[in-house]
């Protein structure tokens, strides 16, 4: 939905075409987030999706929110330094209609080879999988591959709800960027993205382990009891040598409930013969410890690494 501070977006040419003043335009009732665009409000502290939707009412069709925008658009877990909801706003047009040049704007013209279009809130934005394939001139190979997981894996091991897209449909996306720069970015990215991810520090520390030698561990992992019940779905486990890993995020630290149930888990996974290793983000940013403590551990269960 807009954000509701921002009003209703308009254009001056309509505004105007319908009696409205120059005058009136000027009153400072109206924010101007776009050459030739007001909207109802002050416009301060407008987000990302709201400023999309002042544009929408300038945009001819054809144009089309694609990039960085497309991404914050369909949710993509995207790294805090592309998140700023200020951030200039980018559209493509296919050839051989022209980008608009508009201040707040940063505009593409594209060469239509199949790319998907959808329609979000009555905007026109480039489909997922072609959004995911332009990312691959902003985003770290890294954060490709955090974004090709949520959208491979969704919220499914969660609610059975189907995920966004597939990896074969990130192969087509791929395969209609042709000799682009920055293919062979995206085909590395395509071939270590895994379902069944559900954060993006659970992909990065995928990630961390196999580039630091380890055996690719399984993903949201079902540890079942003797009788068949359900004791936990680890993040990340190694279930041959019964080594279970779990990222904790800070709310994990700072809320009693969750932090409470973390010591039962742990309880509850060394009962049944697992060995629980927790993570948090400092051990991903000096990960030194935990590759020592996760190697006593596999050790300790037979295998040395």
């Amino acid at each position: 939905m807009e954000d509701q501070r921002l009003g209703r977006a308009f254009t001056v040419r309509d505004a105007s075409a319908a009696g409205m003043g120059r005058g009136a335009l000027r009153n400072r009732r109206f924010a101007r987030p776009f050459h030739g665009v007001r909207v109802e409000g002050s416009g301060e502290g407008a987000d990302l999706r709201a400023r999309a939707h002042a544009l929408s009412v300038r945009m001819e069709p054809g144009q089309v929110f694609s990039h960085l925008t497309a991404a914050a658009l369909h949710g993509f877990p995207l790294p805090v330094r592309h998140t700023d909801p200020q951030a200039d706003l980018h559209i493509s047009v296919f050839e051989p209609q022209r980008a608009p040049q508009l201040r707040g704007v940063v505009s593409h013209e594209l060469k239509a080879t199949g790319q998907l279009v959808t329609s979000i809130e009555r905007l026109a934005v480039m489909g997922v999988e072609d959004t995911w394939a332009q990312l691959a001139s902003s985003l770290s190979p890294t954060d490709l591959v955090v974004v090709a997981d949520w959208l491979v894996t969704g919220r499914e091991p969660y609610s059975g709800e189907p995920p966004p897209t597939t990896i074969e449909a990130l192969d087509r996306a791929i395969a209609r960027r042709g000799r682009m720069r920055g293919v062979k970015t995206l085909r590395v990215a395509r071939d270590r993205a895994r379902y069944g991810s559900l954060s993006p520090q659970e992909t990065r520390l995928r990630l961390l382990l196999q580039d630091e030698g380890f055996p690719e561990p399984a993903l949201n992992h079902r540890i079942m009891s003797v009788a068949g019940e359900l004791v936990a779905m680890v993040d990340l486990a190694y279930p041959d040598r019964h080594v279970a890993i779990e990222y904790l995020g800070d709310h994990h630290r700072t809320d009693p409930h969750t932090y409470r149930d973390d010591i039962l888990r742990r309880e509850r996974l060394t009962a049944h013969g697992w060995a629980p290793l927790f993570v948090t983000a400092h051990d991903l940013h000096t990960p030194a410890f935990l590759l020592v403590r996760l190697r006593r551990l596999l050790a300790s269960t037979g295998k040395v690494l």
